[in-house]
C-alpha cells in the first residue's frame, strides 16, 4: 500500500472523490489540504474506490481520515488499520463529522473509541449578516468598519497571479513585527501562502487584498465549500491598522461570495484569542468534529 505526497497536478483526482458526496468540514478540500500538506505530511491512495488521506503532524503518531468517494469504505477502514498496524501504529481517524463517527460506529460496534475534539469544530456564519453586520451583537463590529472607513483611503482590489511578491513580502514584514516567533504551523503556512498565490488558476480560489493609504494592509483567500457555503482558507492583516481585519472580512465576503448563504471560517484550533474572535462574530452553527482511535492493543 502506497501512500502518496499531496501536490497540484493530484487536484482532478482528488476533486473527483470530494464531488461524490456532500461537503461540510472544513477541512475536506484540495485547498485545505493543500495549504497543510507540509506542516502535517499530507499523502493519499485509494484503497477499494475510496480516497484515504494520511497525516502525521510532527513526531505524533500518524492519523487517518475517513475514507471518500463512493467505494467500499469498510474495505477501505480495515485495509489502512492493517497497514497501520503492521507499521506499529494504532490506527486513528481525526476530522470525522458527526456523521462520519456515526457511520464507523454503525460499520464497526463498539470498536474505536470515538470522541468530539472541540479545537477542530468549524465556525459557520450567515454571509448576510457577516455583510451587513445589523443587530446589536455585531454593533462593535459594524463600528470597526466603518471607522476603517473614516479614517484611512482605503482600496479593495483582487488578488491575481502577479501580486504573489508584494503579497509575501509585506506579510514577512508582519510576522517580523510579532511579540513571538512564528511556530512551525505559522512558517509552514507562510511556504503555502506563496504556493497558493503562485498557482490560484490551478487551485481555483479567490483572494482579495486591502490598503489603507497606498499600503497593503490585509489580504485574503477563500473558495466555494459546497452549494450554499464559502470557506475562508487565508486571512492575514497588519494589526496596527485599525480595523483591517474587520474590513478585509466584511468586504470579501460583500464583494465575492454575497450570492453564498453561509461562510465556513474553520476552526480555532484550541487558541484562547482566537475562539474569542470567532466566537464575537456569533456563528450560526458549528461543524462538529471528532476522533475515533482503534480499541485495544499496546500500540502508540
Amino acid at each position: 500500500m502506497d501512500f502518496t505526497p499531496l501536490e497540484i497536478p493530484h487536484k482532478s483526482e482528488i476533486d473527483g472523490f470530494l464531488a461524490k458526496q456532500r461537503i461540510e468540514s472544513s477541512e475536506l478540500t484540495f485547498l485545505s489540504m493543500y495549504i497543510w500538506r507540509k506542516a502535517l505530511n499530507t499523502r493519499f491512495s485509494v484503497i477499494s474506490g475510496c480516497l484515504v488521506i494520511t497525516t502525521r503532524d510532527n513526531l505524533n503518531p500518524p492519523s487517518l481520515r475517513f475514507p471518500l468517494g463512493d467505494g467500499k469504505k469498510k474495505e477501505a477502514i480495515e485495509a489502512s488499520c492493517d497497514y497501520f498496524l503492521s507499521k506499529g501504529f494504532r490506527p486513528r481517524f481525526y476530522g470525522l463529522t458527526k456523521g462520519m463517527a456515526q457511520e464507523l460506529e454503525a460499520m464497526f460496534p463498539g470498536k474505536f473509541e470515538i470522541g468530539p475534539t472541540r479545537d477542530y469544530f468549524d465556525y459557520v456564519y450567515s454571509v448576510e449578516r457577516m455583510i451587513t453586520l445589523s443587530g446589536k451583537d455585531l454593533h462593535g463590529k459594524r463600528n470597526h468598519v466603518n471607522r476603517f472607513k473614516e479614517i484611512y483611503d482605503y482600496e479593495y482590489l483582487p488578488i491575481t497571479q502577479g501580486d504573489t511578491k508584494e503579497i509575501t513580502s509585506q506579510y514577512d514584514i508582519w510576522l517580523s513585527e510579532r511579540d513571538e516567533q512564528p511556530d512551525r504551523y505559522l512558517l509552514a503556512e507562510r511556504e503555502s501562502i506563496e504556493d497558493v498565490l503562485n498557482n490560484l488558476d490551478k487551485l481555483g480560489c479567490r483572494g482579495a487584498k486591502l490598503y489603507a493609504n497606498g499600503r497593503l494592509c490585509a489580504f485574503t483567500i477563500g473558495e466555494r465549500l459546497n452549494d450554499n457555503t464559502a470557506a475562508i482558507r487565508i486571512e492575514k492583516a497588519d494589526t496596527k491598522v485599525r480595523g483591517a481585519y474587520a474590513a478585509i472580512n466584511q468586504m470579501f465576503l460583500e464583494n465575492e461570495w454575497s450570492g453564498f448563504e453561509y461562510v465556513n471560517r474553520e476552526d480555532d484550533f484550541g487558541v484562547p484569542g482566537l475562539r474569542r474572535a470567532k466566537k464575537s462574530y456569533h456563528p450560526v452553527f458549528m461543524v462538529e468534529k471528532y476522533k475515533a482511535i482503534l480499541r485495544g492493543g499496546e500500540k502508540q
